[in-house]
């Protein structure tokens, strides 16, 4: 039988994924992961169910399960199945941004090998998807490869979060933030303030800055680029003429005590990137006491 017709999920676990993914959005803006059960019939066909969250640590681009609820929940359903085919598929989200596998992601889908298969999904609020079968062995043999194939959902309802659902979000998923610090105030992560930067908000169009606070303004340019980018709103093209626009207005008002940084890579090495990178970075100075002094003026620093 073709891998295609392998898998299928009934339409109330499939929206409840889905509600999951639209919860943690709308609460913290961050990602949000969980489990669910894959079991097979007489006829080898996998029904996806028993969609649950865990304890975990969220950010707005990375997920993270506690490694006892992950087996806390593997022996309940293998308890209650003892069906020696059964299972397990890691669900995450992606919310705003497209579905698609991530470096981290990819860490994640290694950390499952095991003797024969394994199944990871990955959804967006459109309710597009990836879903994976990673085969790991075959007769014995280390075979290690992994097919992007269909989910097979039998759809009839639609997105609904509940209170129970909501009371679960606020005890088991944690919002793991950094609060980046500046003699403006604070804000938490990048998705944040957005309202206030609304001299940003067509920054890939045009960008044009005032007489003063270039630095504190540049700074506020490149992070409403990077949110725009993580949230699959500029292309990578786009991505990188709204830095060098940066760049443009840098240079036409003879600012040379820091330039912008034009990443390189494809757009999978930007989002792995900007997980672990802070917006500043991209600004490169004349020299480390021009830096300080910057860093001085504005008090910026981050503490997570």
């Amino acid at each position: 039988m073709e891998i295609e017709k392998l898998f299928f999920i009934e339409e109330k676990d499939w929206y409840e994924i889905i509600s999951w993914a639209k919860l943690a959005y709308d609460k913290d803006k961050n990602e949000i992961s969980g489990l669910a059960t894959a079991v097979p019939d007489k006829n080898g066909i996998y029904t996806i169910a028993d969609v649950e969250i865990l304890k975990q640590e969220n950010t707005g681009t990375n997920t993270e399960l506690d490694g006892d609820a992950v087996a806390d929940y593997k022996m309940r359903y293998a308890m209650k199945y003892k069906n020696p085919g059964i299972k397990f598929v890691w669900w995450h989200s992606h919310h705003t941004m497209g579905a698609f596998w991530s470096g981290t992601d990819e860490n994640e889908i290694n950390a499952w090998k095991n003797e024969s298969f394994s199944l990871a999904l990955v959804v967006n609020l459109k309710q597009e998807y990836k879903f994976r079968v990673s085969i790991w062995k075959a007769a014995g043999l280390d075979i290690e490869q992994h097919f992007d194939t269909t989910l097979n959902i039998k759809r009839k309802d639609g997105v609904k979060v509940t209170k129970s659902m909501e009371k679960q979000y606020k005890e088991l998923c944690e919002d793991k933030h950094c609060n980046v610090v500046t003699s403006y105030g604070s804000y938490q992560g990048w998705n944040s303030n957005i309202n206030q930067r609304n001299l940003w908000n067509q920054v890939h169009d045009k960008v044009t800055l005032k007489d003063k606070s270039f630095h504190a303004q540049t700074k506020e340019a490149l992070d409403s680029i990077v949110d725009k980018f993580m949230a699959d709103e500029l292309s990578l093209p786009k991505f990188r003429k709204s830095l060098k626009n940066v760049q443009k207005m840098l240079d036409k008002n003879k600012i040379s005590e820091y330039k912008v940084i034009i990443p390189q890579g494809n757009k999978q090495d930007m989002i792995d990137l900007f997980q672990y990178t802070w917006d500043i970075e991209l600004l490169e100075y004349k020299d480390a006491m021009i830096q300080r002094e910057y860093e001085k003026e504005g008090n910026y620093g981050w503490y997570c």
